[in-house]
């Protein structure tokens, strides 16, 4: 009956036994982790086997604490290397014994002619290209920030912690103000948190550009920690808010006003107007509601100029 060769054995050089035998009772652990290594080696046809912790846990049913110890030694003694690719670990095996090597070793001769290297070559990872990282480009609120030489880690939180607030879709404000007043704040060492934010922003939702930034801007001048907003009832600007203006052309709905220099810009859902004309001035001229469209003040010039027709005839 014809044998076959033996090619699959584990062998571990006697140099190798001496290292691990210096480590006393730990000479039993790290021959057993070496030689797990060696067979899923010889398993995966390849010196560089992917074994992670886990898996190794798993296969000598060991503590994870253990597996990392004991492969740290192996480490220090230049026996393995651990090559990290994404979230799996491979590990490299220096010493490990070729098929043809082994066959010499187990008396083979057919396998002996070309068996002159004991160790195998290490073989080359390659690595993955990955893909480059499309960058978001940043909002006004961070470019504001930056501008104003707050650090790009701390506008990160801010801005992480903004968009942890319950219902911060909903809150309608001016991030150019709000970005003023958290330089401010940063600048004058006044600390503030979440609740803070949160506080700040149910103050300024809702209410026009121009309030908001006064509101800030005074706070500001006088040195404070806090700002206050005007109740929307005495606002002069707030109950503008949903009107429209019969002009040139029609501007539906306003839904902000802000300054621009000494100009106002009136901003509605289809168009944005800046005129140096005060809000109430120009709406008291040309403003109207549009759920009362017959109230227009083009209509109701209109409406005049028919009846004085009329009463001519």
């Amino acid at each position: 009956m014809k044998q076959q060769p033996i090619t699959e054995a584990i062998i571990i050089h006697p140099h190798l036994l001496q290292k691990f035998m210096r480590y006393g009772k730990d000479y039993a652990n790290l021959l057993a982790l070496y030689t797990f290594y060696i067979y899923h080696a010889q398993l995966q046809k390849t010196n560089q086997p992917l074994a992670t912790d886990e898996f190794t846990r798993k296969g000598l049913n060991w503590a994870i604490d253990r597996v990392k110890r004991i492969k740290k030694i192996l480490k220090e003694l230049k026996v393995i290397e651990v090559i990290q690719k994404e979230r799996y670990s491979y590990i490299r095996l220096f010493y490990i014994y070729t098929k043809n090597k082994i066959a010499e070793i187990f008396g083979d001769s057919s396998q002996t002619e070309t068996s002159k290297e004991e160790v195998v070559k290490p073989v080359e990872v390659k690595k993955e290209e990955k893909k480059p990282r499309v960058e978001r480009e940043k909002s006004v609120f961070e470019k504001t920030l930056l501008a104003n030489s707050i650090a790009p880690q701390k506008i990160k939180t801010i801005r992480n912690t903004i968009l942890s607030i319950e219902g911060i879709e909903k809150i309608r404000f001016n991030t150019t103000v709000l970005a003023k007043w958290i330089t401010y704040c940063e600048r004058n060492s006044i600390k503030y948190n979440k609740n803070n934010l949160t506080h700040w922003l149910d103050k300024l939702n809702g209410r026009v550009s121009i309030e908001q930034a006064d509101a800030i801007d005074v706070a500001i001048k006088k040195g404070w920690k806090n700002f206050y907003m005007l109740p929307s009832e005495k606002s002069e600007y707030h109950k503008l808010l949903g009107r429209s203006l019969m002009m040139d052309r029609d501007c539906d709905t306003l839904i902000d006003i802000e300054m621009q220099g000494d100009s106002f810009v009136y901003i509605f859902k289809n168009i944005r107007v800046t005129t140096t004309e005060r809000p109430l001035s120009l709406f008291g001229r040309c403003g109207y509601d549009r759920n009362q469209s017959t109230d227009a003040p083009m209509i109701l010039d209109i409406k005049k100029r028919i009846e004085a027709i009329v009463k001519k005839f």
